[in-house]
């Protein structure tokens, strides 16, 4: 058996360093992605990773930048693809360059992708809005994962996160829930108030401090300290002045996504 880290050994060497094997089968376990590669006669002749199978599997498995791999001189237990290792190691040379080139993609492809309002003004492609519009609150990985489209779909969501018009956010393994807007008023506050029960679940679930990105109808977002409040279910409090600057009011229905403290990072 074989063990290791992409980081030390991506895919492409990988290939490389197993040529002079008979046969046998290798799984990748990485943030957001699995994916497993069979040999036999030295041919691949077993690729998958999402849900994508063939070429497409190996194309998006070569751009994986960290990520844990296992190699056994096991058979795979079924084939769905046939190409020459050499073929495959050709093919995948140019596409391994081109993964490289693409600098704003995070190396945690489990991280969540949301739109939020770029600071310049940037004229998008009918695949650019495609991607754009498929992207929110999914994970990078889930986005890139299209059959016939993966590499394209890695150039487009490396421009929209260079010019920040997506940007990531650590998962947390908690997805968005909508709540009504309810106005609460007095000296201005920034502080959010959910139902106690919401906040413990979520508070458990993330197992860390937590504040709440909210967006309204109109696709305006802020993001909130947060704290719990008894008996207000399926709800969310806001200053009255806070609401007014997401275009909203009382009875609005908000997504709301917590995440983590230190917000947005750059991939």
């Amino acid at each position: 058996m074989l063990t290791g880290n992409l980081s030390d050994l991506p895919l492409l060497e990988l290939l490389q360093t197993l040529a002079a094997g008979s046969g046998g089968t290798l799984r990748i376990r990485a943030r957001g992605v699995e994916g497993t590669v069979g040999f036999a006669r030295r041919r691949v002749v077993f690729a998958e990773a999402l849900g994508l199978s063939g070429l497409d599997a190996l194309i998006l498995l070569t751009g994986l930048r960290q990520g844990r791999f296992e190699y056994t001189g096991k058979p795979p237990p079924e084939e769905n693809f046939e190409a020459s290792l050499e073929a495959v190691l050709t093919e995948l040379a140019g596409i391994a360059d081109e993964w490289k080139r693409l600098a704003h993609l995070p190396e945690d492809w489990g991280r969540l992708l949301r739109q939020t309002a770029s600071r310049r003004e940037l004229e998008l492609s009918l695949d650019e809005l495609g991607v754009f519009a498929d992207a929110e609150g999914r994970t990078v990985a889930e986005v890139l994962a299209v059959p016939g489209e993966v590499l394209a779909r890695a150039r487009v969501l490396d421009r929209l996160l260079k010019h920040q018009v997506l940007a990531t956010i650590p998962s947390l393994g908690v997805g968005p829930v909508t709540l009504v807007a309810l106005p609460y008023y007095g000296p201005q506050s920034l502080t959010a108030y959910v139902d106690y029960d919401l906040y413990q679940r979520w508070a458990e679930e993330i197992g860390g401090g937590f504040k709440l990105r909210v967006r309204s109808p109109r696709g305006i977002e802020a993001s909130f300290p947060v704290e719990p409040r008894q008996q207000i279910p399926d709800r969310i409090m806001l200053h009255d002045r806070e609401l007014k600057k997401l275009r909203a009011g009382r009875g609005t229905r908000l997504k709301v996504m917590p995440e983590v403290e230190d917000g947005l990072t750059k991939p």
